[in-house]
């Protein structure tokens, strides 16, 4: 995980850009991922990217930790007002441990997993963090069950700045998208960090996530998944 970010330092911009189109109040991303959130004492967003979803969750917990392996990304979440601190920690995924950060009420990652590495290191990783009763709530990319090769890159973008226009009705976010896709920099990461397929998806997190809840095509490109802990 610690590849990507030098990756997402120099894309802390256009990346933000697009977080912003994700994460407002009439995205069905947001929708779908409000739908989940309950209140309690401890959170964390793990690849929290520019923070717009720790001020999510700073409304519903008395305590909220985001962590990204970007400390661009960090500097711009750290400048958003919330209704309590959050404490923001530049650090991988997988070096997150109970033993030294203790467990969860809920533990949140958004467009960020496929990132972290092999769902089979990371999934168990998040796992752990959620307390008895709590929560880990996951929203990833994932790529279509058609049968067919990956898509290129370019028609990727492209399809993603469409449904960023579809979702927003924003001209320069979608353009901003495609600009961010085709950025030389997300080109290098892309090629080595491939999203799982839908199928792929299901059968990783029922393996590592007994009983989870999915949720396909929560828009197109993106899947989710819901598991509580006993």
């Amino acid at each position: 995980m610690t590849a990507a970010e030098p990756y997402f330092d120099d894309l802390a911009e256009l990346y933000e850009r697009f977080t912003q189109v994700r994460d407002a109040a009439t995205s069905p991303v947001r929708s779908w991922l409000t739908a989940q959130l309950s209140t309690g004492a401890r959170a964390i967003d793990v690849g929290c990217g520019g923070g717009n979803n720790c001020g999510l969750l700073a409304d519903r917990y008395d305590e909220v930790v985001g962590v990204d392996i970007s400390q661009k990304m960090l500097d711009i979440a750290s400048t958003k007002p919330t209704r309590v601190p959050v404490r923001y920690e530049c650090r991988s995924a997988t070096d997150l441990t109970p033993d030294r950060d203790g467990q969860f009420d809920l533990v949140m990652s958004v467009n960020a997993v496929f990132h972290m590495g092999p769902a089979e290191v990371v999934l168990p990783t998040l796992r752990d963090l959620v307390a008895p009763g709590g929560r880990l709530v996951i929203i990833d990319v994932t790529q279509p069950d058609d049968g067919a090769e990956p898509r290129e890159q370019s028609a990727y973008a492209f399809e993603t700045g469409k449904i960023v226009y579809d979702v927003s009705g924003d001209v320069a976010a979608a353009v901003d998208s495609i600009r961010m896709m085709l950025h030389p920099r997300w080109l290098e990461m892309s090629a080595q960090a491939a999203p799982l397929s839908e199928t792929e998806f299901t059968v990783q997190y029922e393996k590592a996530l007994p009983g989870v809840r999915i949720t396909k095509n929560v828009i197109p490109t993106m899947s989710a998944a819901v598991w509580d802990a006993a």
